[in-house]
């Protein structure tokens, strides 16, 4: 039985939704999904199968569906971007005070319009959620079955009850974000009888509960590779990168995909890496020794100074293999070329991407070292290159890029990069 959690984040949840489109692009399908505050809402537009129309709702999402009030002045606040009357500002805050919050009654209305309870009862994915219940003290995790008809969306409304929000009574009870007793309801699914559980999260604030010591149950876990943003920061903007970072994101855990900013397959192996760091040209070699100053035999310089300058350069982890300091190196390329990152690439596909581009004037800013950068070198020793401004680190990377890369995995400089120092 396969299982699907979703954690709670507010306006980060936009990353589930590019994460379920991954999962059921490679054929996933599930048994049960819980929810903690929008990971409730997200797993019950999912249970009800309509993942388009989730798409939807993210990619349109505005601050205006969500408050009553002035939504710019709102999401200045929210943003910390202090841009209208600071007496304004004054009174969105005295009046939020007085109402007891934030008067989401759009997003109230809205989530009654788009959760059918009907068909969420009548779908063949069991549904599951968490809240707090202030009054009781106690937490409550509860699946559709035991949810008392017409009573649904008080139930996700109470699970996402976030702080900032006006106060509600549901069953004339005070309930609180799921946050506060389990964000990310795995748990719920492993009692449920899940033996794989797909996990989503969002890095948000809030508790998770550890898991059972004794276990059998498989845990998958999806976390995004950068910041989603504010927990209510809605923005379209925002909301589409968030998709496409939770499809590719999955993606990568899916198919076990390298990178740290874009998304490898079929990278090279250790042996081979190495192999071709040994037959690097000894002229290629040579024109890089003049440029970093090195005063060791090329071969030596390769691995004792070059790899670990480039490793710092490009804050490969501390732990790097030959095979992975390469693909960072390639990807700070790509980076500054602005290659899409929003693709599934071979390596050697990646490869002939930075060439294509390099053919161009993109790196033109960067094809020689100025002056200042020259002297600055000149200036340092080998071990003092960290204390290099940015700026000169990235001609410095280029250089030595154009100088033994610059026609793909280890083949030989041309003419054009013999005479570029």
């Amino acid at each position: 039985m396969r299982g699907l959690a979703l954690e709670g984040g507010g306006a980060r949840g936009a990353f589930q939704v590019g994460a379920i489109k991954a999962l059921y692009e490679m054929g996933y399908k599930f048994d049960a999904v819980a929810g903690t505050s929008i990971g409730s809402i997200n797993g019950a537009l999912i249970a009800i199968g309509d993942i388009e129309h989730l798409e939807e709702i993210w990619e349109g999402a505005d601050m205006a569906h969500m408050v009553n009030g002035d939504a710019e002045l709102i999401k200045e606040l929210v943003k910390f971007e202090f841009k209208s009357d600071i007496n304004k500002f004054k009174q969105l805050i005295v009046d939020t005070i007085k109402q007891g919050g934030l008067d989401v009654t759009p997003f109230r209305e809205s989530l009654r319009r788009d959760v059918d309870e009907a068909k969420l009862r009548a779908s063949k994915m069991d549904f599951g959620l968490v809240t707090l219940s202030l009054t009781d003290l106690k937490p409550i995790e509860v699946f559709i079955k035991d949810i008392p008809e017409g009573k649904l969306h008080d139930y996700i409304l109470a699970s996402a009850n976030y702080p900032a929000f006006k106060n509600e009574k549901f069953d004339n009870k005070k309930m609180l974000d799921g946050a506060f007793f389990d964000n990310l309801p795995v748990n719920m699914l492993i009692e449920r009888g899940c033996d794989e559980i797909v996990a989503v999260r969002l890095n948000s604030l809030g508790r998770i509960r550890k898991l059972p010591k004794e276990t059998n149950t498989e845990i998958i876990m999806i976390e995004p590779s950068e910041d989603l943003g504010k927990v209510l920061d809605v923005d379209q903007t925002r909301a589409k990168h968030n998709i496409k970072l939770g499809y590719y994101d999955t993606m990568r855990v899916l198919k076990k995909l390298k990178g740290n900013l874009y998304y490898i397959d079929e990278v090279p192996s250790e042996e081979e890496v190495l192999a071709n760091l040994l037959k690097l040209p000894r002229e290629a070699l040579i024109r890089v020794k003049k440029l970093i100053g090195s005063e060791k035999p090329v071969r030596r310089m390769v691995f004792e100074e070059l790899l670990p300058m480039i490793a710092d350069f490009v804050k490969a982890n501390k732990e790097y293999t030959y095979s992975e300091l390469m693909l960072n190196y390639y990807e700070q390329m790509a980076e500054q070329l602005e290659i899409d990152r929003f693709q599934i690439l071979t390596f050697k596909a990646f490869v002939a991407q930075i060439n294509e581009k390099l053919k161009s004037d993109s790196l033109k800013e960067f094809s020689s070292l100025d002056e200042l950068s020259k002297n600055l070198m000149n200036l340092l020793p080998t071990k003092g290159y960290a204390l290099l401004p940015h700026k000169t680190k990235s001609h410095l990377l280029v250089q030595i890029f154009y100088i033994l890369f610059q026609n793909g995995f280890w083949a030989e400089a041309t003419e054009t990069a013999q005479n570029m120092v």
